[in-house]
């Protein structure tokens, strides 16, 4: 990603880190860039997606748009019932939801620079993790207090990758009345145009 007029100093600080993590219940916004390559042709997904994160009941909401594909769609994840709805252009699908994982820097990642962005006395502090997780190699930027700014994830042998920036980050649910699920779901209609399951499992990092 290309900063423009921001300048970055590197400290070159390389290392284990504690762990890093965002407050237990938040709401935040991500745009998106996904690439698959199979044999040589390259599909890409441009998205949104606006998450309403409690990890204190472990649960989550995703509202997302497909730019690509022009789908609006909805997520809920309610790991104390073990149930994901998933639902679009008036479907939706029931599907066990596995197990849940918070939205932790992992412990064993790796600092690899504190550093700054912007200009002083206005500078924004950072900090870079690299890491593994589900088998996907990962970078991700953060602030000092672990409010998410980008994140990247690629898998190489399934030619895979994924850019996200975060932005609109808030404490607290505005609305936790987007935790109960549409009628249409309580149908449990299937359609092949529901927006399947992420790449990754969810989570920021």
């Amino acid at each position: 990603m290309s900063l423009t007029g921001v300048a970055i100093l590197c400290l070159l600080v390389v290392g284990v880190w504690g762990q890093c993590c965002p407050p237990d219940v938040y709401e935040i916004t991500q745009d998106v860039y996904a690439e698959v390559r199979k044999n040589g042709t390259a599909e890409i997904t441009i998205g949104m997606q606006r998450v309403s994160y409690d990890g204190e009941s472990k649960r989550i909401y995703v509202h997302g748009i497909d730019y690509t594909n022009n789908i609006v769609s909805g997520v809920i994840m309610d790991y104390k019932h073990g149930k994901e709805y998933v639902w679009a252009n008036g479907y939706c699908r029931v599907l066990p939801v596995g197990n849940f994982s918070n939205s932790c820097i992992p412990e064993n990642a790796k600092l690899l620079t504190r550093t700054y962005m912007g200009e002083p006395p206005n500078e924004l502090s950072i900090q870079m993790y690299s890491f593994e997780k589900d088998s996907n190699q990962a970078f991700a930027t953060v602030t000092e207090e672990c409010t998410p700014i980008e994140a990247h994830f690629s898998k190489v042998a399934a030619g895979y990758v994924e850019f996200i920036v975060f932005s609109n980050f808030s404490t607290g649910i505005k609305d936790p009345s987007v935790f109960i699920p549409p009628d249409i779901c309580q149908k449990e209609m299937s359609s092949e145009h529901i927006a399947g399951r992420r790449k990754r499992g969810f989570s920021l990092f």
